[in-house]
């Protein structure tokens, strides 16, 4: 029979990615039970099963209760353990900075001279009340070979690669409704009000209104489950500058978390932070056929609490600048803060992380912080050509009339100018970490001319880099972003779906947060809407996936979806708690190589309209794998979550366009009694797989 011929592990710091292969199918083989192993840290020697909730198909699993893997094994030969750090179903974050492996076992049908797989403590029957935790029979597993062990992983966020210089973290901000009813409930002490069994908008408005409730409150489980590390990272260099002899230069786009929001105007007041707070939502009081003259559109409705409160607590006026726009074509999209002590640039913190408490806890974000003077100096540098760039006063939130015109209102509208335009567009080498190898390209926005761009832009600086790089992989481009631009055009999706035709030997994978910037799958196709035989036009949930090689390609890009019915035992899902969802921006590319190794991250949207139009910086990080590893598990963990969501959306999608209705399903599990679920594992693919490729280096 197939044998685990190797198998491999690797860790962000926050959740873990396996991949293993066997030389051929492994007889009677039902899945896999994986064991996490600590050897060190507070759980030394301790050995998890990690937890599955999906059952057999004879079997249901209604109130999304856990299982080990020994009962539900792994139907897969690639996961990932979402459990390193997480409690499998409670809101609690494991302490960092300790090792693993794991052992693999393939378990199944009974047979000559197999031993029953071991009971598990975390896997009961029955719970406490001796009610079964499931329905359906038990089905007994046997063990059908000996464990196969991974190579030994830290569970950190340093990156000793680039000289103990960079840290990174990402939140915990995929709205995995299956288990966040049940966290929630475990903290609350009851299930979530307005919660229950029910269509999905009853379920899904009933836990958006109880999550509202819990992120914005300083200590509370939910939020800290949620943010992970993130909100440590972001209150580090805040510590820093408290306690010593420092004080931080800021640029932020988004301000209305309290807890950040009370912290900042605190090192504002001691005199220890300098802040330019752009402008940040608008509301337009104006309704379709209101007559002349017309109001004014509201500007910085979110900022406008935490910036009153910022210039009441400076001590000088040149502690807190406004950078207000009063529009939506130009934003100050940054979101940095720089460490200086001694009048040195000293450490660096940016990534995609907005200062609001559903950038902490609702979104897909990242941080990365980089101790190092050149790259702090570059930063400080820039947050100076800001500072020199003013923009016209705004318009006062308490205005009722401002500029009126026969057409119509006119603010006053900022557009950053000339002087910071070509500095940012002056070509800069990249900088060198105390390693020798790990170098930082770092570029900023806007830097261009032009202060629009149109749909003869030529390409900008920034991602004529990005675009060469990607051109230049080897291997792999993996990537997350939350909206570039629409249908692929003038951004990183149409440039990386562009190689995926081209090259098929190129493993290239990715998800959004807005459908409107996959590409088309054809000229002209109609994304939210469909034309019935009657001539009736009737609204579609807009495509979730671009596939051109169907499953066995493996080329695919997917949007950001949750589950609109009851699917299996799978619930309605809640799929976001504001505008953003995915809100990363992030390229990677050859995450294994030694060399080629690039991860691209920073504010930067990874669209013209960002470099044409935006206050952004971006960051090239290459020759540091360890680092370009932990971003792409980061990826494949998002992407992972939303794949089969996306099919599921297109399969919707699809049954809608044919019928009229979406399709029937029965509650119940997926996994197969049969060991023929590997039959997809070996087949010829006609491109590389995420496991194929983290396996062939």
């Amino acid at each position: 029979m197939g044998r685990i011929t190797k198998a491999g592990a690797w860790c962000n710091g926050e959740v873990a990615y396996l991949a293993w292969m066997a030389d051929g199918p492994i007889a009677d083989c039902l899945g896999f039970m994986i064991t996490r192993v600590h050897e060190t840290g507070p759980e030394a020697g301790a050995r998890r099963i990690l937890p599955t909730w999906i059952a057999f198909t004879d079997q249901s699993n209604p109130d999304w209760l856990e299982q080990d893997s020994s009962v539900w094994p792994i139907q897969q030969y690639q996961w990932r353990d979402l459990t390193l750090r997480r409690s499998r179903d409670e809101a609690i974050v494991r302490p960092i900075d300790f090792r693993i492996h794991y052992e693999i076992t393939p378990v199944g049908l009974a047979g000559p001279g197999r031993k029953p797989v071991p009971a598990s403590d975390t896997a009961p029957y029955r719970d406490e009340n001796g009610k079964p935790r499931y329905v359906g029979p038990p089905r007994p597993l046997f063990l059908l070979d000996e464990p196969f062990k991974t190579e030994s992983i830290d569970v950190t966020h340093d990156f000793p690669g680039g000289g103990g210089a960079i840290k990174a973290t990402y939140t915990n901000g995929i709205l995995s409704t299956q288990n966040l009813l049940r966290q929630l409930e475990k903290v609350q002490g009851v299930k979530p009000q307005n919660i229950a069994p029910g269509p999905a908008m009853r379920i899904t408005e009933g836990l958006l209104k109880t999550l509202k409730a819990h992120i914005p409150k300083k200590g509370d489980p939910i939020r800290l489950f949620l943010t992970a590390d993130v909100l440590s990272f972001l209150t580090m260099l805040i510590d820093r500058a408290e306690t010593g002899n420092g004080e931080l230069y800021l640029a932020l786009y988004e301000l209305h978390d309290p807890e950040l929001i009370e912290r900042l105007t605190a090192l504002v007041k001691a005199g220890k932070a300098h802040v330019i707070l752009s402008t940040s939502g608008s509301t337009d009081l104006n309704k379709k056929g209101d007559p002349l003259p017309r109001k004014p559109v509201v500007w910085d409705t979110g900022n406008h609490d935490a910036r009153i409160g910022l210039h009441a607590a400076a001590p000088s006026a040149e502690r807190m600048q406004d950078r207000l726009f009063n529009n939506n074509s130009h934003i100050g999209h940054n979101k940095f803060a720089v460490y200086v002590e001694g009048g040195v640039a000293r450490a660096v913190m940016t990534g995609s992380t907005n200062w609001t408490e559903t950038g902490l806890c609702t979104q897909s974000n990242n941080v990365i912080l980089i101790e190092d003077k050149n790259v702090a100096a570059r930063f400080l540098a820039y947050w100076k050509l800001l500072r020199d760039d003013p923009q016209p006063v705004g318009v006062p939130l308490t205005v009722s009339n401002h500029g009126e015109t026969a057409e119509g209102f006119a603010p006053s509208k900022g557009v950053q100018g000339p002087a910071l335009r070509l500095a940012n567009a002056a070509p800069t080498g990249p900088v060198t970490l105390k390693d020798g190898k790990t170098t930082v390209e770092i570029l900023f926005s806007p830097n261009t001319k032009a202060p629009t761009k149109n749909k003869t832009s030529p390409t900008p600086v920034d991602l004529s880099r990005v675009y060469s790089l990607m051109e230049h992989a080897d291997s792999a481009i993996l990537f997350l972003t939350f909206y570039p631009g629409v249908r692929g055009e003038q951004n990183v999706i149409g440039q990386a779906a562009e190689l995926a035709v081209k090259r098929p030997d190129l493993l290239v994978q990715g998800a959004i947060s807005n459908p409107a910037a996959l590409p088309p799958a054809k000229p002209g196709e109609p994304t939210t809407y469909v034309h019935q035989p009657d001539g009736e036009v009737r609204d579609l949930p807009q495509r979730a996936i671009w596939w051109p090689g169907g499953d066995a390609g493996r080329v695919v890009m997917v949007r950001a979806a949750a589950i609109s019915a009851q699917f299996g035992d799978l619930r309605p899902e809640l799929l976001s708690a504001g505008h953003a969802i995915i809100h990363d921006k992030i390229v990677v590319i050859d995450p294994l190589h030694p060399d080629n190794c690039t991860v691209i991250t920073g504010s930067h949207n990874l669209g013209y309209k960002a470099s044409y139009q935006n206050d952004e910086n971006l960051l090239i990080v290459r020759g540091n794998q360890s680092l370009a590893a932990a971003y792409a598990i980061h990826i494949l963990d998002v992407y992972d979550h939303y794949v089969l969501r996306a099919k599921l959306q297109e399969e919707l999608r699809q049954s809608l366009i044919a019928t009229g209705r979406p399709p029937k399903t029965e509650s119940g599990g997926f996994l197969n009694a049969k060991a023929s679920w590997q039959g997809r594992w070996f087949a010829p693919a006609k491109a590389p797989s995420s496991r194929d490729y983290f396996l062939s280096l």
